[in-house]
């Protein structure tokens, strides 16, 4: 079966990390404690960040089991109730969300051959998209914008606007439709054999893994805890993106 389209994962398949996670959690309560304080708000900043790092955790553990994403707008509003501030503006929120997620988004980079890898594919006439699981949609939209991945990307859907985690097959639903392709004539590209590559599978798709670096997921979302007890077996792996565009011709022989 020819390939005529490409699903993407975005974290450490397009783009990585460039900090340890601790790191960036540890960053994230600073700097949302300093936003609280800015704002003069009577709030411990310091526990108001911990306390959003617990729920958040609850939230990815929630999520693995349903498959229904636990967004970062109810992790924070969920937060602030805690802490006594039962309404809180839309505005708060957002400005909140943002100001815990800026260091970790100023540290995520594009892998040097991503954008060449994507041209490439899209020169051979490929439809190429994305999806992420993912708890905030509005950073990885800028996401993919800032590291100029948009140009070859369309759509670009992440678990937290559709509101459908890999490795639900529905999560890839809407690409099917936008692309008017069926099933086997797409492959999936990831990171991870118990989101990515257990979702193509179920979802009737071929699948290339991206073998991933050492300690690169986020917390709580390793395969051990995970809701699924045998990932899948991917079509093909690769070791670096780089390798892609030849891999794919090993799948259409």
């Amino acid at each position: 079966m020819a390939i005529e389209g490409l699903i993407f994962d975005l974290g450490h398949t397009l783009m990585y990390l460039n900090r340890k996670w601790p790191d960036v959690f540890a960053q994230g309560v600073t700097d949302l404690a300093a936003f609280l304080d800015a704002r003069g708000l009577d709030l411990d900043g310091e526990a108001f960040g911990r306390a959003l790092l617990e729920r958040r955790s609850e939230g990815f553990a929630r999520a693995r089991q349903t498959l229904r994403e636990v967004t970062a707008e109810e992790s924070m509003r969920w937060t602030f109730g805690r802490f006594g501030l039962l309404d809180p503006a839309p505005e708060l929120i957002y400005s909140a969300i943002d100001a815990f997620f800026a260091y970790e988004d100023a540290n995520w980079l594009a892998y040097t051959e991503a954008r060449p890898v994507l041209e490439e594919l899209s020169a051979r006439g490929l439809r190429l998209g994305m999806f992420s699981n993912a708890t905030h949609d509005p950073f990885i939209q800028g996401l993919v914008d800032r590291l100029g991945f948009r140009a070859w990307l369309d759509p670009v859907l992440s678990s937290a606007g559709t509101g459908i985690r890999k490795p639900d097959p529905a999560a890839f639903a809407p690409i099917l439709a936008a692309w008017d392709l069926t099933p086997s004539s797409v492959v999936m590209v990831g990171d991870t054999l118990e989101a990515d590559i257990l979702g193509a599978r179920r979802a009737g798709m071929r699948s290339v893994w991206l073998r991933p670096e050492e300690a690169a997921r986020q917390e709580g979302t390793a395969a051990s805890g995970s809701s699924v007890p045998v990932p899948a077996e991917p079509d093909r792996s690769i070791s670096r993106l780089a390798e892609l565009p030849a891999c794919l011709e090993t799948l259409e022989t």
